[in-house]
This record gives structure tokens, C-alpha cells and sequence, in this order.
């Protein structure tokens, strides 16, 4: 599985499935200069470097209010919203032709800062969310975050389902630092077994694998791990139909595109085993 730097990754809250090809297309047009874009599908993983709102969808401020960007976590906010908030707007009807110049701007002040932090080494922190205005309710049933609470970690480590082993090696590098073992299955009947075994915290199936169905397995790795906090995230090519109702089915929590960069792959494996260091 082969790795390469990514291009500016954009989560959009609030929009229309039209609405999100129409950006996914247009920001997706090849540029001789500027930054590069991409819009992350629904069900991906991965940590978006900026976000693009829809500012009359109240549940999208309200996620975005939950959120909290930092100051290096820009937002554009499309049309205009009653709430005061600190953000750019772009107002309706998108002017696409404007679009690039905007983002190419957010993204030029975000690599600044970040560049002046990194050279006076200091940690950039989400600040206190009460601190700031918010939209003061919750979407989500309290039970979940309570089963969440409860839910202890398996301790098993990672496991990468793959036919390649050179992916496998890559990922241990990385992990040796941490302690963390990382074990290799090529097929489903290996990797339920190991993990019967050990117990993994995080699987990551690369479905390209042959005579893998990456939901099948998914699902045989849940319930195995019932009453432990397991994650399996697919690893798909561009062309990969991930069927989102499928998924939820089977507790898939997500996926990543391949070819993967070393930050998105770091960034993802910190957040899903609580890695801080």
C-alpha cells in the first residue's frame, strides 16, 4: 500500500447530497498553482483540515458549535446565519469562480500560523468550549455517551488484514514507539481467529484483499468483541462502493482512501486508541 502526502481535506456539514457532488466536482478540477482539495465522503475517518458549513442548517452550526475549531481548524460558512459567529462567509448563490480564492486564503493563514507555533514550539490546544458561544443542546441520546463511558478498551493492539505485508511493517515502524504490537491476517478465517485471540482495539481491512468481505468480517469482529470498545476501519480505493446503511449494520466505524499519508494514518490510529504522546 503505497503513501503519499494528501491534499487539503474539506468536511462539509449541512448540505444537500447535490449540494456535496456540486462541491466534491468543482473542488476537485485540477489547478496549476494553489492548493489542492478534496471533499471527504460521508463515513470517512479521516481529520478534515478545514470545514465548509451550510449557515441556514441549524443542526450543522450546532455540530460545528460542538466541535469547537480551534484557530488552526478553518471554516467557511456558506449564506448567512442569525448567530454571531466567528467564522468567514461566503454568501448565496456561490460564485464557484470565487471559491478557490477563498479557501486558498483560509489555508494560507492556517499554514502560517502553524508554522509560527511549530517554530516557537507550542502546542496548539482546542480551547474550552463554554468558553465561547454555543448552541446549548444535544443531538445525541445521553444513553450512548453513557455506554460509551462504560465500555472498556480492548487491549489487543492492531490488527491490519492485508495480503501485502509491507503495510503491516510500515504501520509497526510507527507504532514500535508506542509499544503497540501490530499483527497481519491475510484472509477472514486468520484474522477472526488472531483476534479471538488478542482481542485487537483497532482492525484495519484493506478491502482489496482477495476473498475478504470486508462487512462479513466486520461484523464476526464485533460480535466476538461484544462488551469491549473495538474499532475496524476499511482502507478503499476511490472506486470502492462503500455502502453506508451496510456498514452501520455491521458497526463499521469508517474508512480511509488509499494511498494514505503518514499524518492521516498517525492522526487516526491516536484518536481511535487514545494515543496522546
Amino acid at each position: 500500500m503505497s503513501i503519499k502526502t494528501p491534499t487539503i481535506a474539506i468536511r462539509l456539514l449541512g448540505f444537500s447530497a447535490k449540494e456535496e457532488e456540486t462541491f466534491s466536482a468543482v473542488l476537485a478540477v485540477a489547478r496549476e498553482t494553489g492548493y489542492s482539495y478534496t471533499c471527504l465522503r460521508t463515513g470517512c475517518v479521516q481529520d478534515p483540515d478545514m470545514y465548509i458549513v451550510n449557515a441556514s442548517n441549524i443542526k450543522a452550526i450546532a455540530t460545528l458549535s460542538d466541535l469547537n475549531p480551534g484557530d488552526a481548524m478553518p471554516v467557511l460558512l456558506i449564506g448567512k446565519t442569525d448567530i454571531d459567529l466567528p467564522y468567514q462567509v461566503m454568501p448565496r448563490p456561490i460564485r464557484w469562480r470565487n471559491i478557490f480564492g477563498i479557501l486558498d486564503e483560509l489555508i494560507n493563514k492556517r499554514e502560517l500560523l502553524l508554522h509560527t507555533l511549530a517554530a516557537h514550539t507550542i502546542n496548539l490546544t482546542v480551547h474550552e468550549r463554554r468558553a465561547h458561544k454555543r448552541i446549548d443542546f444535544d443531538l445525541t441520546d445521553p444513553q450512548v455517551y453513557q455506554k460509551m463511558r462504560d465500555t472498556p478498551m480492548a487491549k489487543g493492539g492492531i490488527l491490519i488484514v492485508d495480503k501485502d505485508t509491507q503495510f503491516r511493517e510500515y504501520v509497526a515502524a510507527i507504532m514500535d514507539h508506542y509499544g503497540i504490537t501490530v499483527t497481519l491476517a491475510a484472509d477472514e478465517r486468520s484474522a477472526l481467529m488472531l483476534d479471538r485471540n488478542n482481542q485487537h482495539a483497532l482492525t484495519l481491512i484493506n478491502t482489496s484483499t482477495p476473498d475478504v468481505d470486508p462487512y462479513h468480517l466486520c461484523d464476526g469482529l464485533k460480535k466476538q468483541n461484544h462488551g469491549l470498545k473495538t474499532s475496524v476501519i476499511f482502507l478503499i480505493d476511490q472506486s470502492f462502493d462503500y455502502k453506508l446503511g451496510l456498514a452501520e449494520r455491521v458497526r463499521c466505524d469508517g474508512f480511509l482512501v488509499k494511498p494514505l499519508s503518514r499524518r492521516v494514518l498517525l492522526s487516526t490510529i491516536r484518536k481511535y486508541l487514545h494515543l496522546f504522546k
